[in-house]
Protein backbone atom coordinates (compact mmCIF):
# COMPACT_ATOMS: atom_id res chain seq x y z
CA UNK A 1 0.00 0.00 0.00
CA UNK A 2 1.16 3.32 -1.08
CA UNK A 3 2.22 6.17 1.65
CA UNK A 4 -0.19 9.02 1.52
CA UNK A 5 1.31 12.37 2.00
CA UNK A 6 -0.29 15.37 1.92
CA UNK A 7 1.94 18.30 0.48
CA UNK A 8 1.09 21.72 2.55
CA UNK A 9 2.16 24.28 0.33
CA UNK A 10 -0.66 26.63 1.17
CA UNK A 11 1.52 29.21 2.90
CA UNK A 12 3.75 29.93 -0.70
CA UNK A 13 3.98 33.57 -1.54
CA UNK A 14 4.94 34.17 -5.20
CA UNK A 15 7.40 37.01 -3.95
CA UNK A 16 8.70 35.02 -1.12
CA UNK A 17 11.79 34.85 -2.72
CA UNK A 18 13.92 31.23 -2.95
CA UNK A 19 11.37 29.43 -0.66
CA UNK A 20 8.56 29.86 -3.09
CA UNK A 21 10.47 28.48 -5.88
CA UNK A 22 11.52 25.28 -3.65
CA UNK A 23 7.60 24.41 -3.04
CA UNK A 24 6.93 24.96 -6.17
CA UNK A 25 9.43 22.92 -7.86
CA UNK A 26 8.64 20.06 -5.00
CA UNK A 27 4.94 20.29 -6.08
CA UNK A 28 5.59 19.85 -9.62
CA UNK A 29 7.78 17.34 -9.32
CA UNK A 30 5.49 14.78 -7.10
CA UNK A 31 3.91 14.41 -10.93
CA UNK A 32 6.83 12.70 -12.05
CA UNK A 33 6.87 9.98 -8.70
CA UNK A 34 4.01 7.92 -8.13
CA UNK A 35 5.08 5.58 -5.77
CA UNK A 36 3.82 8.11 -3.23
CA UNK A 37 -0.21 8.56 -3.09
CA UNK A 38 0.44 12.30 -2.83
CA UNK A 39 -2.64 15.59 -2.02
CA UNK A 40 -1.83 18.72 -2.07
CA UNK A 41 -3.18 21.96 -0.52
CA UNK A 42 -1.68 24.61 -2.73
CA UNK A 43 -1.90 27.87 -2.19
CA UNK A 44 -3.26 30.49 -5.11
CA UNK A 45 -0.07 31.78 -5.60
CA UNK A 46 1.55 28.53 -6.30
CA UNK A 47 -2.01 27.31 -8.52
CA UNK A 48 -1.08 30.19 -10.48
CA UNK A 49 2.02 29.16 -12.10
CA UNK A 50 1.50 25.67 -11.74
CA UNK A 51 -2.36 24.60 -11.48
CA UNK A 52 -3.04 23.28 -15.16
CA UNK A 53 -0.55 20.19 -14.66
CA UNK A 54 -2.55 19.47 -11.77
CA UNK A 55 -6.27 19.95 -13.95
CA UNK A 56 -7.50 16.33 -13.43
CA UNK A 57 -6.46 16.29 -9.92
CA UNK A 58 -8.07 19.07 -8.93
CA UNK A 59 -10.85 18.53 -6.26
CA UNK A 60 -9.64 14.96 -6.33
CA UNK A 61 -6.12 15.05 -4.74
CA UNK A 62 -4.98 18.92 -5.09
CA UNK A 63 -7.18 21.65 -3.46
CA UNK A 64 -6.67 25.20 -3.73
CA UNK A 65 -7.17 27.70 -0.96
CA UNK A 66 -6.39 31.67 -0.66
CA UNK A 67 -2.83 31.58 0.05
CA UNK A 68 -2.25 31.79 3.66
CA UNK A 69 -1.81 33.72 6.50
CA UNK A 70 -4.29 36.42 5.75
CA UNK A 71 -5.85 36.22 9.80
CA UNK A 72 -8.04 39.10 8.85
CA UNK A 73 -9.71 37.71 5.85
CA UNK A 74 -10.36 33.94 4.86
CA UNK A 75 -7.74 32.73 7.38
CA UNK A 76 -10.22 30.78 9.74
CA UNK A 77 -12.83 29.54 7.32
CA UNK A 78 -9.68 28.29 5.26
CA UNK A 79 -8.64 26.60 8.67
CA UNK A 80 -12.13 24.80 8.75
CA UNK A 81 -12.11 23.33 5.55
CA UNK A 82 -8.03 21.94 5.35
CA UNK A 83 -9.66 20.19 8.67
CA UNK A 84 -12.16 18.78 7.25
CA UNK A 85 -10.19 17.82 4.19
CA UNK A 86 -7.35 16.18 6.55
CA UNK A 87 -10.15 14.12 8.15
CA UNK A 88 -11.06 12.69 4.66
CA UNK A 89 -8.07 12.44 3.21
CA UNK A 90 -6.36 10.69 6.49
CA UNK A 91 -2.66 11.41 5.20
CA UNK A 92 -0.08 9.29 6.95
CA UNK A 93 2.09 12.78 6.95
CA UNK A 94 1.89 16.09 5.71
CA UNK A 95 4.79 17.74 4.85
CA UNK A 96 4.93 21.51 5.39
CA UNK A 97 7.25 22.71 2.71
CA UNK A 98 6.60 26.07 3.67
CA UNK A 99 6.49 26.21 7.71
CA UNK A 100 5.04 26.88 10.16
CA UNK A 101 2.28 27.37 8.13
CA UNK A 102 -0.11 28.59 10.72
CA UNK A 103 -2.38 25.65 10.40
CA UNK A 104 -2.16 22.61 12.58
CA UNK A 105 -2.93 19.22 12.02
CA UNK A 106 -3.79 15.83 13.72
CA UNK A 107 -1.76 13.71 11.60
CA UNK A 108 1.86 13.26 12.17
CA UNK A 109 3.94 16.15 10.17
CA UNK A 110 7.03 17.14 8.72
CA UNK A 111 8.11 21.04 8.89
CA UNK A 112 10.54 21.91 6.10
CA UNK A 113 11.52 24.66 7.99
CA UNK A 114 14.04 27.96 7.25
CA UNK A 115 13.89 30.95 9.10
CA UNK A 116 17.31 32.25 10.34
CA UNK A 117 15.45 34.85 12.84
CA UNK A 118 14.68 32.00 14.58
CA UNK A 119 17.30 29.19 14.59
CA UNK A 120 20.66 31.82 14.44
CA UNK A 121 19.88 35.13 14.08
CA UNK A 122 22.96 37.40 15.07
CA UNK A 123 24.61 41.21 16.14
CA UNK A 124 24.53 42.22 12.86
CA UNK A 125 21.40 41.17 11.13
CA UNK A 126 19.54 42.79 14.20
CA UNK A 127 21.35 45.65 14.10
CA UNK A 128 19.45 46.81 11.00
CA UNK A 129 16.12 46.36 12.63
CA UNK A 130 14.25 49.76 13.93
CA UNK A 131 12.74 49.64 17.34
CA UNK A 132 9.31 48.68 15.81
CA UNK A 133 10.99 46.33 13.96
CA UNK A 134 12.60 44.57 16.81
CA UNK A 135 9.49 44.19 18.61
CA UNK A 136 7.96 42.68 15.49
CA UNK A 137 10.54 40.48 14.74
CA UNK A 138 10.66 39.09 18.77
CA UNK A 139 6.61 38.58 18.76
CA UNK A 140 6.94 36.85 15.39
CA UNK A 141 9.76 34.60 16.43
CA UNK A 142 8.28 33.90 19.66
CA UNK A 143 4.79 32.55 17.77
CA UNK A 144 7.18 30.40 15.69
CA UNK A 145 8.81 28.45 18.41
CA UNK A 146 5.46 28.20 19.48
CA UNK A 147 4.07 26.37 16.52
CA UNK A 148 7.75 24.66 16.13
CA UNK A 149 7.33 22.70 19.46
CA UNK A 150 4.29 21.25 17.57
CA UNK A 151 6.18 19.57 15.04
CA UNK A 152 8.50 15.93 15.76
CA UNK A 153 10.13 16.12 12.43
CA UNK A 154 11.91 18.53 10.74
CA UNK A 155 13.75 19.16 7.53
CA UNK A 156 16.18 21.64 6.99
CA UNK A 157 18.64 23.10 4.61
CA UNK A 158 22.16 23.58 6.38
CA UNK A 159 23.53 22.41 9.77
CA UNK A 160 23.69 25.67 10.84
CA UNK A 161 19.49 26.03 10.61
CA UNK A 162 19.86 22.44 12.91
CA UNK A 163 21.54 23.59 15.22
CA UNK A 164 18.84 26.32 16.37
CA UNK A 165 16.14 23.63 15.25
CA UNK A 166 17.24 21.33 18.19
CA UNK A 167 18.16 23.71 20.20
CA UNK A 168 14.30 25.34 19.70
CA UNK A 169 12.56 22.32 19.92
CA UNK A 170 14.77 19.98 21.96
CA UNK A 171 14.27 17.41 19.45
CA UNK A 172 16.75 14.42 19.50
CA UNK A 173 19.32 14.75 16.61
CA UNK A 174 17.38 12.24 14.34
CA UNK A 175 14.68 13.89 14.14
CA UNK A 176 15.82 16.67 12.24
CA UNK A 177 17.29 15.88 8.54
CA UNK A 178 19.57 18.35 6.98
CA UNK A 179 18.75 18.29 3.27
CA UNK A 180 20.98 21.20 1.02
CA UNK A 181 19.23 23.26 -1.24
CA UNK A 182 19.70 22.89 -5.18
CA UNK A 183 20.02 24.53 -8.28
CA UNK A 184 16.73 26.18 -9.55
CA UNK A 185 15.75 23.42 -12.17
CA UNK A 186 14.97 26.25 -14.62
CA UNK A 187 19.20 26.83 -15.29
CA UNK A 188 19.71 23.27 -15.69
CA UNK A 189 20.76 23.37 -18.74
CA UNK A 190 20.76 26.65 -19.62
CA UNK A 191 23.68 28.22 -21.61
CA UNK A 192 26.21 29.71 -19.46
CA UNK A 193 28.55 31.31 -21.42
CA UNK A 194 29.86 34.35 -20.53
CA UNK A 195 28.54 37.42 -23.40
CA UNK A 196 31.48 39.15 -24.34
CA UNK A 197 32.64 41.80 -21.73
CA UNK A 198 32.98 45.48 -22.29
CA UNK A 199 34.93 48.02 -20.05
CA UNK A 200 33.02 47.39 -17.21
CA UNK A 201 33.59 44.92 -14.53
CA UNK A 202 30.15 43.56 -14.01
CA UNK A 203 28.96 42.42 -10.51
CA UNK A 204 25.77 40.51 -9.78
CA UNK A 205 24.38 41.03 -6.03
CA UNK A 206 20.77 39.60 -6.27
CA UNK A 207 18.31 38.91 -3.69
CA UNK A 208 15.64 40.31 -1.89
CA UNK A 209 15.44 44.10 -0.67
CA UNK A 210 14.79 43.51 3.03
CA UNK A 211 17.25 45.02 5.59
CA UNK A 212 19.29 42.30 6.02
CA UNK A 213 20.35 41.31 2.89
CA UNK A 214 22.35 44.53 3.58
CA UNK A 215 22.70 45.54 -0.48
CA UNK A 216 22.35 49.06 0.70
CA UNK A 217 25.97 48.28 1.32
CA UNK A 218 26.86 49.23 -2.78
CA UNK A 219 27.35 52.86 -2.16
CA UNK A 220 30.00 52.41 0.33
CA UNK A 221 31.56 50.24 -1.57
CA UNK A 222 31.69 51.74 -4.66
CA UNK A 223 33.43 54.50 -2.65
CA UNK A 224 36.09 52.28 -1.03
CA UNK A 225 36.60 50.46 -4.65
CA UNK A 226 37.23 54.40 -5.87
CA UNK A 227 39.92 54.17 -2.82
CA UNK A 228 41.68 51.76 -4.64
CA UNK A 229 41.76 53.54 -8.00
CA UNK A 230 38.99 50.51 -9.08
CA UNK A 231 36.24 53.06 -10.75
CA UNK A 232 34.70 50.28 -13.43
CA UNK A 233 33.06 48.25 -11.45
CA UNK A 234 29.32 47.80 -12.10
CA UNK A 235 26.65 46.22 -10.20
CA UNK A 236 23.63 44.77 -11.37
CA UNK A 237 20.45 44.36 -8.90
CA UNK A 238 17.28 43.34 -8.72
CA UNK A 239 15.32 45.87 -6.68
CA UNK A 240 11.65 46.24 -7.51
CA UNK A 241 10.96 49.70 -8.18
CA UNK A 242 8.30 49.87 -5.61
CA UNK A 243 10.66 48.98 -3.09
CA UNK A 244 12.10 51.55 -0.31
CA UNK A 245 15.62 50.36 -1.48
CA UNK A 246 15.47 52.06 -4.49
CA UNK A 247 16.35 55.44 -2.80
CA UNK A 248 18.88 53.46 -0.46
CA UNK A 249 20.50 52.31 -3.49
CA UNK A 250 19.71 53.62 -6.91
CA UNK A 251 19.66 57.26 -5.77
CA UNK A 252 22.06 57.11 -3.31
CA UNK A 253 24.58 55.98 -6.27
CA UNK A 254 23.42 58.44 -8.46
CA UNK A 255 24.00 61.45 -5.82
CA UNK A 256 27.68 59.73 -5.37
CA UNK A 257 27.66 60.65 -9.41
CA UNK A 258 28.40 56.70 -9.99
CA UNK A 259 24.87 56.44 -11.49
CA UNK A 260 26.99 54.56 -14.44
CA UNK A 261 28.36 52.00 -12.20
CA UNK A 262 24.84 50.29 -11.14
CA UNK A 263 21.51 48.97 -13.14
CA UNK A 264 19.10 48.07 -11.41
CA UNK A 265 17.30 45.21 -12.86
CA UNK A 266 13.97 45.51 -10.74
CA UNK A 267 11.93 42.33 -10.87
CA UNK A 268 13.11 39.80 -13.00
CA UNK A 269 12.32 35.85 -14.23
CA UNK A 270 14.77 33.38 -13.17
CA UNK A 271 15.67 32.81 -17.12
CA UNK A 272 16.52 37.13 -17.35
CA UNK A 273 18.42 36.34 -14.36
CA UNK A 274 20.39 33.87 -15.52
CA UNK A 275 20.84 36.14 -18.53
CA UNK A 276 21.79 38.74 -16.49
CA UNK A 277 24.26 35.92 -14.71
CA UNK A 278 26.26 35.57 -18.41
CA UNK A 279 26.72 39.34 -18.37
CA UNK A 280 28.66 39.61 -15.37
CA UNK A 281 32.15 38.32 -14.13
CA UNK A 282 31.74 38.13 -10.53
CA UNK A 283 28.92 38.08 -7.81
CA UNK A 284 28.62 39.82 -4.64
CA UNK A 285 26.73 38.31 -1.47
CA UNK A 286 26.78 41.12 1.49
CA UNK A 287 23.75 39.16 3.23
CA UNK A 288 23.71 39.53 6.48
CA UNK A 289 21.28 36.40 8.06
CA UNK A 290 20.31 33.48 5.67
CA UNK A 291 19.86 29.51 6.05
CA UNK A 292 20.67 28.73 2.51
CA UNK A 293 20.91 31.19 -0.35
CA UNK A 294 20.11 30.59 -3.77
CA UNK A 295 22.71 32.57 -5.41
CA UNK A 296 25.24 30.75 -3.85
CA UNK A 297 24.75 27.90 -6.22
CA UNK A 298 23.69 30.02 -9.12
CA UNK A 299 26.93 31.77 -8.96
CA UNK A 300 28.82 28.59 -8.74
CA UNK A 301 27.00 27.35 -11.89
CA UNK A 302 27.44 30.29 -14.27
CA UNK A 303 31.19 30.55 -12.65
CA UNK A 304 30.90 33.73 -11.36
CA UNK A 305 34.11 33.86 -8.03
CA UNK A 306 31.75 35.14 -5.21
CA UNK A 307 32.81 37.75 -2.35
CA UNK A 308 30.28 37.23 0.49
CA UNK A 309 30.15 37.73 3.94
CA UNK A 310 32.20 35.60 6.53
CA UNK A 311 29.47 33.85 8.42
CA UNK A 312 28.52 30.25 8.59
CA UNK A 313 25.64 29.70 6.73
CA UNK A 314 28.08 30.80 3.60
CA UNK A 315 30.87 28.78 4.33
CA UNK A 316 29.25 25.95 4.81
CA UNK A 317 27.79 25.96 1.81
CA UNK A 318 30.78 27.46 -0.69
CA UNK A 319 33.79 26.66 1.15
CA UNK A 320 37.16 28.07 -0.06
CA UNK A 321 35.28 28.15 -3.32
CA UNK A 322 34.46 31.92 -2.00
CA UNK A 323 36.34 35.23 -1.04
CA UNK A 324 34.67 36.32 2.52
CA UNK A 325 35.03 39.60 4.17
CA UNK A 326 34.53 41.16 7.76
CA UNK A 327 29.98 41.95 7.53
CA UNK A 328 29.26 44.99 7.00
CA UNK A 329 32.86 46.47 6.89
CA UNK A 330 32.62 48.20 3.04
CA UNK A 331 36.36 48.59 2.75
CA UNK A 332 36.66 44.73 3.76
CA UNK A 333 34.87 43.30 0.58
CA UNK A 334 36.61 46.29 -1.98
CA UNK A 335 39.84 44.96 -1.10
CA UNK A 336 38.81 41.62 -1.40
CA UNK A 337 37.04 42.43 -5.28
CA UNK A 338 40.69 44.34 -6.01
CA UNK A 339 42.63 40.24 -5.43
CA UNK A 340 39.62 38.91 -7.82
CA UNK A 341 40.18 41.95 -10.23
CA UNK A 342 44.05 41.90 -10.00
CA UNK A 343 44.72 38.07 -10.00
CA UNK A 344 43.08 36.10 -12.93
CA UNK A 345 45.08 32.84 -11.37
CA UNK A 346 43.27 33.30 -7.90
CA UNK A 347 40.08 33.68 -10.45
CA UNK A 348 40.49 30.44 -12.14
CA UNK A 349 41.86 28.93 -8.65
CA UNK A 350 38.16 29.51 -7.17
CA UNK A 351 36.70 28.51 -10.48
CA UNK A 352 37.62 25.60 -10.39
CA UNK A 353 36.63 24.69 -6.48
CA UNK A 354 33.46 25.89 -7.39
CA UNK A 355 32.87 22.86 -10.02
CA UNK A 356 33.90 20.28 -7.12
CA UNK A 357 31.22 22.06 -4.84
CA UNK A 358 28.28 22.59 -7.11
CA UNK A 359 28.38 18.93 -7.56
CA UNK A 360 26.44 18.47 -4.24
CA UNK A 361 24.09 20.78 -5.22
CA UNK A 362 23.02 20.24 -9.25
CA UNK A 363 21.29 17.43 -8.88
CA UNK A 364 17.43 17.90 -8.33
CA UNK A 365 16.25 14.30 -9.00
CA UNK A 366 18.56 13.39 -5.79
CA UNK A 367 17.27 15.43 -3.77
CA UNK A 368 13.64 15.27 -4.34
CA UNK A 369 14.49 11.17 -3.99
CA UNK A 370 16.23 12.16 -0.78
CA UNK A 371 13.47 14.31 1.01
CA UNK A 372 10.48 11.70 -0.21
CA UNK A 373 12.69 8.82 1.48
CA UNK A 374 13.10 11.19 4.84
CA UNK A 375 9.45 11.86 4.33
CA UNK A 376 8.11 7.79 3.61
CA UNK A 377 10.85 6.94 6.91
CA UNK A 378 8.85 9.29 9.18
CA UNK A 379 5.47 8.21 7.89
CA UNK A 380 6.48 4.56 8.37
CA UNK A 381 8.08 5.17 11.97
CA UNK A 382 11.66 4.25 10.26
Amino acid sequence: MKTRILVNAISAKKHAGGGFQIAYNFVKETLHHDEVEWYYLASSDIDEQIGAEFKELRDKRYFVFPTQPDFLHSYWRVRKEVSKLEQKIKPDLVYSVMAPSYFCFKSLEVMRYANPWVTHPNKFSISRLSLKQRIRTFFYCALQRYLMRKSQFFETETETAKLGILRVTGLPNSHVKVIGNVLPAVYVGMDTTPFPHDEWINVACVGVPVPHKNIDIIPQLLIELKKLNINNVRFHTTIPQDSPMIEKVVERVKLLGMGDNLVNHGRISQQDLGIMYRHCQFCFLPTLLEVFSASTVEAMYFQLPVVATHFDFNTEVMGDSCLYYAPQNASDAARQFAKLINDPQLCQELKQRMQQRLLQYSDYDAHFKEVATFLEGVAKGK
